[in-house]
């Protein structure tokens, strides 16, 4: 097993400390390049960069405690994990403010006010 790993990997099994995250690293480096490398679109690459950024993941180590408003309900929790992965969170729709929201959830964040000139106050939704 370890000659395989040698093989695929360059190194030898014997210089590596014998814990599992340092015997996972190349081939999840690898990976990483092979799925990085297929990502075309802007927002599956941001959205996996920002993913596999480090600490991205830490707002799930928060306590939850609700009487300093750190508890996060369900529907917060879908959001920022899809947000996170570039899931579809709703259907294409149209704002209140008149533009196109994807279904991923993005929209321009400022319009134009009625009325006005030039002068772009943020969206209410």
């Amino acid at each position: 097993m370890s000659s395989t790993w040698s093989t695929a990997y360059g190194a030898v099994p014997d210089t590596l400390p014998p814990k599992q995250p340092f015997w996972d690293r190349p081939g999840v480096l690898a990976d990483r390049v092979i799925v990085e490398s297929a990502l075309t679109a802007p927002l599956h690459r941001a959205s996996f960069l920002a993913a596999s950024s480090p600490h991205s993941g830490d707002w799930l180590f928060a306590m939850p405690i609700t009487s300093c408003g750190l508890r996060l309900d369900d529907e917060a929790v879908r959001v920022g994990v899809g947000l996170g992965l570039g899931l579809s969170l709703c259907v294409l729709h149209q704002c209140q403010c008149g533009s196109l929201v994807s279904s991923t959830g993005v929209h321009s964040v400022y319009k134009k006010a009625p009325g006005r000139t030039a002068r772009q106050t943020p969206c209410s939704e």
